[in-house]
C-alpha cells in the first residue's frame, strides 16, 4: 500500500512538472513576444516646406503636423501649417499667415487647434479641423486639453504667472490661480496642470486653482516630459512614475560629448524617446536619437542631421525628421507600434481559448467542478488563474483518501 501511494506521488510531481512547462511556455508567448516588439520605421511624402520650426503628432495619432517658418522679414514671417490625416502619404496647407507663431496645440484627434505666440496674449483658432480659422485675444501661451474640451492660457505679471480657463474655446475666460514658476505647459484631461522653469516645478490638480511648487526637482534644462496626469517624468537618465517623489536610473546610453536635448514618454511610461544633441550645438548637428519600448530596460541607437522627434500620448506613433546628409534636404519618417492583439485568460499564443470539458461536465452523482476520482488518483489537481495554469500536487491527502 505504501509503495502504490509512493508511486501515485512520483506520478503526480512528473504531472505537474509536465503541465507547468506546458503551461507557462504557452501563456507566457503573448507576452514574450510583446516585449520584442519595435517601432517600425517608414519614410514619408515630405511637405514642400521652407524653414521647418517644428512636428507635431495628435494625441491619438491620427494626424502628423509641419509648422514653417517662412521666408519674410525677421519680425514678419509668413507662418504655415501642414497636416497629414493618412500617415504621411499626402500633406494640406491648412494655415497660412504673416505672423510669428511659436507653437500649436491639438486636441486629440487633431480637429482643434491653436496657434500661439509665446507671451503675447494672441491667437489663432480652428475648431474643424484647420478648415477655417479665428483670431482671439486674451490669455498667452494657449494650450488644449488633449480631449480638447478646455483651453488654458496664462498672464505674466514679474514673477506672477496666473492661470485661465476657457471652456467656449478661448471666446471668454475665468481667471484662476497663481504661481511663481511659469505658464503652463503640461495639461490633462483632469485638470491637471504642470509648469516648469529651470529645475522648478508647480502643480495644480483643479484647473490651476491652486498651485503646489517644488524646487530642485527637476532637470535644470528644462527636458522634462510628462504624461498620464502628471504622474510619468522622464529626463533621459531617469524617470519618475509617481510625479517627481522618486526616481529611477534608466541607464540610456547617451553618448559622451552629447547631451539631452529632448524627450518624451508614453501614458503607460513604457514608450521612451530622448533626442541628443551635440554639447555647444552648433550647425548641422549629428544628433544621437535613443528610443525604447519597454520603460528604458533597452534602447536603440541611431545617428541622424538636426533630428526633431513628437510622439503620440499612447507612444504607438513617433514621427522624426531629419536633414539628409548629401543634400540636406528634409527626411520625414513615421514609426508605428504594433497593436498587441488582447489575450484571453488561458488562451494560447494566438489569443484563442481552447474549449474545456474537465471542468465543467460531471460524472454521475457528482457536483459540478468537482475533481473526478481519476483526477484525485494521480495526486494532482489544475486550475486557471489569469491564464496561467497552477498546479498543486496533493502529495499524500487526497491519494491516502481515496486508497483508505
Amino acid at each position: 500500500m505504501l509503495y502504490k501511494n509512493k508511486k501515485n506521488v512520483l506520478r503526480g510531481v512528473m504531472a505537474f512538472v509536465f503541465m507547468l512547462t506546458l503551461s507557462l511556455s504557452t501563456a507566457l508567448s503573448p507576452l514574450a513576444k510583446a516585449e520584442e516588439a519595435r517601432w517600425a520605421w517608414k519614410t514619408l511624402t515630405t511637405p514642400p516646406t521652407d524653414d521647418l520650426k517644428g512636428i507635431y503628432v495628435s494625441p491619438d495619432g491620427s494626424k502628423l503636423f509641419a509648422l514653417e517658418k517662412g521666408r519674410g522679414y525677421a519680425t514678419n514671417y509668413t507662418t504655415n501649417l501642414w497636416m497629414s490625416a493618412d500617415n504621411g502619404a499626402t500633406w494640406r496647407k491648412i494655415f497660412s499667415k504673416q505672423a510669428t507663431i511659436e507653437y500649436a496645440s491639438f486636441s486629440t484627434g487633431g480637429s482643434k487647434i491653436v496657434m500661439k505666440y509665446t507671451t503675447v496674449p494672441h491667437f489663432y483658432i480652428s475648431t474643424d479641423d484647420g478648415q477655417s480659422w479665428t483670431e482671439r485675444h486674451g490669455a498667452a501661451a494657449p494650450i488644449f486639453s488633449p480631449d480638447g474640451s478646455f483651453l488654458v492660457g496664462c498672464s505674466v505679471s514679474g514673477s506672477v504667472h496666473t492661470t485661465y480657463i476657457s471652456t467656449d474655446d478661448g471666446q471668454t475666460w475665468t481667471q484662476k490661480g497663481t504661481n511663481s514658476i511659469g505658464c503652463p505647459s503640461y495639461v490633462a484631461n483632469n485638470g491637471t496642470l504642470i509648469a516648469q522653469s529651470y529645475d522648478n516645478m508647480a502643480k495644480s490638480t483643479d484647473y490651476g486653482q491652486t498651485w503646489t511648487e517644488t524646487p530642485n526637482v527637476l532637470n535644470y534644462n528644462v527636458i522634462s516630459s510628462f504624461s498620464n496626469n502628471g504622474n510619468n517624468i522622464f529626463e533621459g537618465d531617469r524617470i519618475s512614475l509617481d510625479g517627481g517623489n522618486h526616481w529611477t536610473p534608466t541607464n540610456a546610453p547617451i553618448p559622451a560629448g552629447k547631451e539631452v536635448a529632448k524627450t518624451g514618454i508614453s501614458d503607460d511610461g513604457k514608450k521612451l524617446f530622448i533626442n541628443t544633441e551635440p554639447l555647444g550645438g552648433g550647425s548641422y548637428r549629428i544628433m544621437t536619437l535613443l528610443t525604447s519600448v519597454d520603460g528604458g530596460r533597452t534602447w536603440h541607437s541611431e545617428d541622424l542631421c538636426e533630428s526633431r522627434m513628437a510622439m503620440s500620448n499612447d507612444g504607438s506613433k513617433l514621427f522624426n525628421m531629419y536633414l539628409h546628409n548629401d543634400d540636406s534636404r528634409f527626411v520625414y519618417r513615421l514609426a508605428t507600434l504594433p497593436t498587441p492583439q488582447p489575450v484571453t485568460p488561458g488562451a494560447g499564443a494566438g489569443g484563442t481559448v481552447a474549449p474545456s470539458t474537465a471542468s465543467t461536465s460531471a460524472t454521475p452523482g457528482q457536483k459540478p467542478g468537482k475533481a473526478s476520482g481519476r483526477l484525485a488518483e494521480t495526486g494532482a489537481s489544475t486550475w486557471m488563474v489569469g491564464g496561467l495554469a497552477v498546479i498543486a500536487v496533493a502529495a499524500g491527502a487526497l491519494v491516502l483518501r481515496k486508497r483508505l
